[in-house]
């Protein structure tokens, strides 16, 4: 995780945090994600990454980029690289007899540092779950890598407090490890947000997807390419990548050039409806079901009528569908798509569904709200500045 202008996370900190982030003291990043996505150049000067040898493109050129993973990603390459990581946060702070933190673990990394640094000095720390990439679902349940089921559950035991990404996740905690946990996903951006709503109906209909083409989007994204006609309806993809994969590239679909966060909402204006793809693949399982992406709180607050697709067992499909907030899909079938790409035609419908999302942007996703469920915390009786 990093205080990015490039991900859904930096974007969450940066919103939740505010004007706390200038009171903290250091920035550690310990994985190559903090480098592919930097920091904010204004928190530059506070940042440290301290990354594991196999992450050097030194090591990554000399054996190959998959077996470099393959072994920053093992147990004891982990082990070796968190005690190491520990001694260098430790010196940081030399000058404190106890570090306060906000951890943001990912993976492995985060949590087992943390383990090493609690051995060597007193650690007073708030764990936020944005994303739970340890845990995968097979067989009809959930499984945890064995060598650090036990550390995570302490982990979440022992933090202070402990934020998660979900009412899903909330619930999957306190099932599995009995911890109780506070919900705070990213907000939309404090803006005047207007939900009026001007269609041409006899015209085509433009549909905006704003985001990643990556591995949580990519088969919700291409089951939507599948079921359009093009005479009907355009999709606009904006994101960073350099070329739509193989079965994008189809007439009717279009790769946009990534814009700047703040550019957003102003682009979203233009389109009849916001697409906000979910994977179906239960190897993405954990992703889907248990985290609420940035995206779909900028979507509430952009006007425009969400166009959900994705699993029945999706949290944001769930949080949406609760509060009556978007229009829809839970399969893969074209008929069904096409369905709800025709809601959007209905004026009435879209006009309903625009007033729920923007009283959930007054009372719910909004940026001061989210903020507040932060402050109640930390402001009472915590001290993590």
């Amino acid at each position: 995780m990093s205080v990015s202008d490039k991900h859904g996370g930096g974007l969450t900190l940066q919103r939740v945090l505010g004007n706390d982030l200038n009171d903290i003291k250091q920035f550690i990043h310990l994985k190559k994600f903090a480098i592919d996505l930097p920091v904010k150049e204004e928190l530059a000067s506070r940042s440290v990454n301290f990354l594991s040898i196999t992450e050097s493109n030194r090591v990554r050129q000399l054996i190959g980029r998959s077996y470099a993973q393959k072994a920053s990603n093992s147990m004891p390459v982990i082990k070796a690289h968190a005690r190491w990581a520990a001694g260098k946060i430790r010196r940081l702070f030399k000058n404190q007899n106890a570090i306060t933190a906000l951890v943001c673990p990912q993976g492995a990394n985060s949590i087992v540092t943390l383990e090493e640094l609690k051995k060597i000095t007193e650690v007073k720390y708030i764990s936020w779950m944005m994303d739970d990439h340890l845990v995968s679902y097979d067989d009809g349940e959930w499984h945890y890598p064995p060598n650090i089921e036990e550390q995570f559950f302490r982990h979440l035991r022992e933090a202070e407090h402990v934020f998660v990404i979900s009412s899903a996740m909330q619930e999957f905690y306190k099932s599995r490890f009995g911890v109780d946990s506070t919900v705070l996903f990213g907000p939309a951006q404090n803006k005047e947000v207007r939900f009026s709503y001007f269609s041409n109906l006899n015209n085509k209909l433009k549909i905006g997807y704003f985001g990643a083409v990556g591995a949580w989007q990519l088969d919700a994204l291409e089951s939507v390419a599948s079921a359009i006609d093009s005479s009907n309806v355009i999709l606009d993809i904006y994101s960073g990548i350099e070329q739509l994969p193989d079965r994008l590239r189809i007439e009717g679909v279009n790769l946009k050039a990534s814009i700047a966060a703040e550019d957003v909402s102003s682009v979203m204006e233009k389109y009849d409806g916001v697409l906000l793809p979910i994977s179906f693949k239960k190897q993405m399982r954990n992703m889907s079901q248990l985290n609420i992406a940035t995206k779909m709180s900028e979507y509430l607050a952009s006007g425009v009528p969400i166009l959900a697709v994705g699993p029945p067992y999706a949290a944001m499909i769930g949080y949406l569908e609760d509060n009556n907030a978007a229009f829809t899909v839970t399969s893969q079938s074209p008929n069904d798509i096409r369905e709800g790409l025709q809601a959007l035609r209905n004026l009435e419908g879209v006009q309903e569904i625009l007033q729920n999302a923007g009283r959930l942007v007054v009372t719910q996703v909004g940026e001061a709200t989210m903020r507040l469920v932060w402050q109640s915390v930390v402001n009472n009786g915590h001290d993590f500045k």
